[in-house]
């Protein structure tokens, strides 16, 4: 692929807010201007109240606004850059989804390669008869589908007969610790980082607290009003939003990351808790399992509180916190850098192009 006539187009979120996809997004366009990758993208993100406050309640008259103005600046993209395959990244909202249809269906007019990215675990989003409609419509307009994890791959297939590609999300060396984590004799620091509501395992988190007095569960993302209206012990903290810096100082502190979703696509939290050689707890939705093995940490049950308190009773030994902490960070560096998920990325990129190329001169 010679980078000088390559050029691909992004239709994605960007922070603010920051959210999975968007810090995705912002870690691809960095990559590809640090290695002379032309990229261009169509920013979706939230506006209005939702785009300063993610918890907000949906406005009709913002998401028309939004949807009117990326259709436009797609449009305005698709004919002045010409680019060589598009790649538009959707998490399948129950609104959205229409949304990204509507986008991969100007792509397709241009005759442009497309390339449709599900960021979720597809099967769990997928809620209506209307969603399932738009979802099948979205995936046949692909030249190439995407999918976070085995679970995705197999709904696709079930649900409208077309293969995809599983592919992991990534980090900047950056992000990754250079030395090994100084792992503490007790467990006394737990944390959770993410938006901070009951499907992401909260309640359970709550209960687990409560259970454990001695030890401070801090609780980092944006707090949902679900969650505000629950009584916590005084051993829990509700940090609210931090910024990617505060992450890492708070995943530095940490002597495990506790993780217990009730559905993930890939979990960028996730990822960059095994980065700063944090030991896991968490549940084997998504890619989660695939991610910590049997060696990263200890996977729970959703929703089941015995369970992540026999977890922290395997852990208490520091010996074996520390073999997690290595091992977590062994395989970041071995396959969720930047680095070896976006040479994956540009062979896809390549092949679809090819694909698409050999399909249109076959009509």
């Amino acid at each position: 692929m010679n980078a000088d006539e390559f050029r691909v187009l992004l239709i994605s979120p960007l922070p603010p807010p920051a959210g999975g996809i968007s810090i995705w997004s912002k870690r691809f366009l960095g990559w590809a201007a640090d290695n002379q990758i032309a990229a261009d993208i169509v920013n979706t993100a939230v506006i209005g109240e939702r785009g300063m406050n993610i918890t907000a309640k949906r406005n009709f008259l913002d998401e028309l606004r939004r949807t009117s103005a990326i259709l436009r600046n797609l449009g305005t993209e698709l004919r002045t850059r010409s680019p060589s395959v598009a790649h538009l990244n959707t998490s399948c909202g129950r609104f959205g989804i229409l949304r990204d249809y509507l986008c991969a269906i100007a792509v397709s007019r241009e005759r442009v390669p497309l390339v449709v990215h599900y960021h979720c675990n597809i099967g769990d989003q997928i809620r209506s008869r209307f969603q399932l409609s738009v979802f099948r419509r979205l995936t046949c307009l692909a030249d190439t589908v995407l999918v976070l994890n085995a679970e995705s791959r197999r709904y696709v297939k079930s649900t409208t007969g077309r293969e995809s590609q599983t592919v992991a999300n990534f980090l900047g060396d950056d992000f990754i610790i250079v030395h090994p984590k100084n792992i503490s004799p007790e467990i006394r620091n737990v944390l959770f980082v993410g938006h901070v509501q009951m499907g992401k395992g909260v309640g359970t988190i709550l209960d687990v607290a409560r259970s454990l007095p001695t030890v401070d569960f801090v609780l980092a993302g944006p707090v949902s009003t679900d969650v505000h209206s629950l009584s916590r012990p005084g051993n829990v903290k509700l940090l609210g939003n931090v910024d990617h810096d505060a992450v890492r100082s708070l995943l530095d502190e940490a002597d495990v990351f506790l993780f217990p979703s009730h559905t993930e696509g890939f979990s960028n939290a996730l990822l960059e808790a095994m980065a700063r050689g944090v030991p896991i707890i968490t549940t084997p939705v998504g890619a989660n399992a695939d991610m910590i093995e049997a060696s990263g940490g200890v996977l729970v049950r959703v929703g089941n509180t015995a369970d992540i308190i026999a977890a922290f009773d395997k852990m208490r030994s520091q010996e074996v916190r520390v073999n997690m902490s290595l091992w977590n960070l062994q395989k970041v560096k071995n396959a969720y850098s930047i680095d070896v998920q976006m040479h994956n990325l540009l062979d896809m990129y390549r092949r679809t192009v090819m694909a698409h190329g050999s399909s249109r001169t076959g009509r």
